[in-house]
């Protein structure tokens, strides 16, 4: 979908990769963006470049550690602003896998103290982007509904990684999977208070998430997923869409929507049910 000249959208992790891409796509659509990222020089030359093309102001930048509220606080107030009404909300920021405990190595455990679990990439690729969906619903719940009835969008960046397990990468994994099973709660939650909610998942792209020698084995096997089918994803979102509770993925070229987990379903399903009017009454989400 083409988004509306003058759409304004937030986007975190906004000055490099899959952020980077999506602030020229949406400036190229005639759209405004706020370039939420944790490295102020890089955001800033971004922005500055593409006001410089355009000839307005269509872009401004924010410093933002996206696990630290306030900061995310802050940087929502710098666009508000610089533009008013944010349509879009891309919860975007994330790293790659870190080692979380020591590799498994019994010769030498005894000798070692015990290691405190490193959680960073949990903290920055699910902490983070709820974040952000909790500053976007905070922000939706106080704009009026557009033309299309909305109040506004919220699109997650998730993974493949989010449904298929990786050995190596479980913290990485651990977080996509939240955020796969988050959007799908939350779009539930929203859709009758005309805010969508969905995600985009792909499998691995060229970006500076990781060391570039890692990407040389995939491209040699033209493994890699093209960062501008991407974005073609978010944009179907986006506009006139009205979707919401959907899981976009990419893997290559082949593009589809994943289902939801369907296995023994129908079973755990009125328990489920019921469990969720009873916490809703509880919590007074009912009042709404």
């Amino acid at each position: 979908m083409t988004i509306k000249k003058g759409e304004v959208s937030f986007i975190t992790g906004g000055a490099s990769g899959i952020g980077k891409a999506l602030s020229e796509n949406l400036v190229s659509q005639g759209g405004r963006v706020v370039i939420v990222d944790l490295n102020p020089e890089t955001s800033k030359a971004l922005a500055d470049e593409l006001n410089k093309k355009a000839g307005s102001t269509v872009a401004v930048s924010a410093k933002a550690d996206t696990t630290v509220w306030e900061e995310q606080v802050a940087a929502y107030e710098v666009a508000k602003k610089a533009f008013g009404r944010i349509d879009y909300v891309f919860a975007n920021a994330g790293i790659a896998e870190y080692p979380w405990i020591p590799a498994f190595d019994p010769s030498t455990a005894a000798s070692r103290p015990f290691t405190k679990p490193n959680l960073l990439t949990v903290n920055i690729d699910l902490v983070g982007q709820l974040n952000t969906a909790a500053l976007a619903f905070q922000i939706f719940e106080r704009q009026e509904k557009n033309e299309l009835g909305l109040r506004g969008k919220l699109i997650m960046t998730a993974s493949v990684f989010g449904y298929y397990p990786c050995p190596s990468m479980p913290m990485y994994a651990a977080a996509k999977a939240g955020i796969v099973n988050f959007m799908r709660s939350a779009a539930e939650f929203y859709k009758a208070k005309d805010i969508t909610v969905n995600l985009v998942a792909p499998n691995l792209i060229d970006t500076n998430i990781a060391p570039d020698s890692l990407f040389v084995p995939f491209r040699e096997r033209n493994l890699l997923t093209p960062v501008s089918l991407v974005v073609e994803q978010f944009n179907t979102l986006l506009g006139s869409s009205t979707v919401t509770g959907q899981a976009l993925s990419i893997n290559g070229e082949e593009v589809w929507v994943h289902p939801p987990e369907s296995v023994k379903f129908k079973e755990n399903d009125p328990s489920c049910k019921l469990i969720d009017e009873e916490i809703s009454k509880l919590f007074g989400y009912t009042k709404i």
